[in-house]
């Protein structure tokens, strides 16, 4: 007997008679379970994953047919005798594809969260709640009438009546699916296609509190949701993961920026 028909035979009639079969049913079913708990506790948008595990699983359920409507000591008997090879290899499959989707679910879905409103898919834990979510709950500041300061292509704040600058207008440019997260948790939303940072309040991304920062730092170049840091020509430097940018550098998830010596940010992207 060759090891495949070992295999075979102990896949059907095995452990005591019941079959091998029960193992790989187990791991089914215990990668089903995993899964549909993990993506509810998390609101996971993860439907078409618990689809994909739940008929992979299911494949399985023609071997158990096959086993309880076949007679060991007459095999060829069963209705399904002509199939015992195709079922015996999808109830292998059905204990194993669980098990590789679960997989590749929490490698997906690792340090993720589901929006609480279900409106806006995934976003990473650090951010503390749901960044969307947040943009829509914030209170939106009056716009501020301003004008072009062309030499540096910005803005002049006019004075109140007070003598006083108002603050600078909100950005208008369009937001996408990927932020800078500073160490106290806040985090800044980078704009579609360029985002500017620096101490100058007309920049996109807006720090204080840290003088070896630039006016004009570095920006964040956004193409086909890819997202490239240039200096520019900032005199504090600027590092992603402590390696000084001297050429364009391709963002990857987690990269550590640091503008000057003492501002240091995450790179965070997110999923739909």
């Amino acid at each position: 007997m060759t090891v495949t028909n070992a295999f075979f035979v102990w896949f059907y009639y095995g452990i005591l008679g019941l079959g091998g079969w029960t193992i790989f049913l187990m791991f089914g079913v215990a990668a089903v379970i995993a899964i549909i708990y993990d993506s509810g506790t998390r609101r996971l948008p993860a439907l078409g994953w618990k689809l994909g595990i739940l008929f992979s699983a299911a494949l399985i359920l023609p071997a158990i047919v096959y086993r309880f409507t076949t007679d060991p000591a007459n095999p060829l008997l069963s209705p399904l005798a002509l199939f015992a090879e195709p079922v015996f290899y999808l109830g292998v499959l059905g204990g194993l594809l669980p098990v590789v989707l679960a997989i590749g679910y929490y490698v997906t879905f690792q340090g993720m969260m589901g929006c609480p409103r279900g409106m806006h898919g995934a976003y990473e834990k650090v951010l503390g709640q749901c960044p969307e979510c947040a943009a829509m709950d914030r209170p939106r500041d009056p716009i501020i009438m301003h004008a072009p300061n062309n030499d540096r292509g910005g803005y002049r704040q006019p004075a109140n009546n007070t003598g006083v600058s108002s603050a600078p207008p909100p950005s208008n440019k369009r937001k996408v699916q990927a932020w800078l997260v500073a160490s106290n948790g806040k985090n800044y939303q980078l704009c579609e296609h360029e985002t500017v940072i620096g101490r100058l309040p007309s920049n996109d991304i807006y720090l204080t509190g840290d003088s070896t920062v630039s006016r004009q730092h570095a920006k964040i170049v956004e193409q086909n949701g890819r997202f490239k840091l240039y200096d520019l020509g900032s005199k504090g430097l600027t590092r992603v993961n402590e390696r000084v940018v001297r050429e364009p550098v391709l963002l990857e998830p987690d990269d550590e920026i640091r503008l000057g010596d003492n501002t240091v940010l995450r790179f965070v992207g997110a999923i739909r």
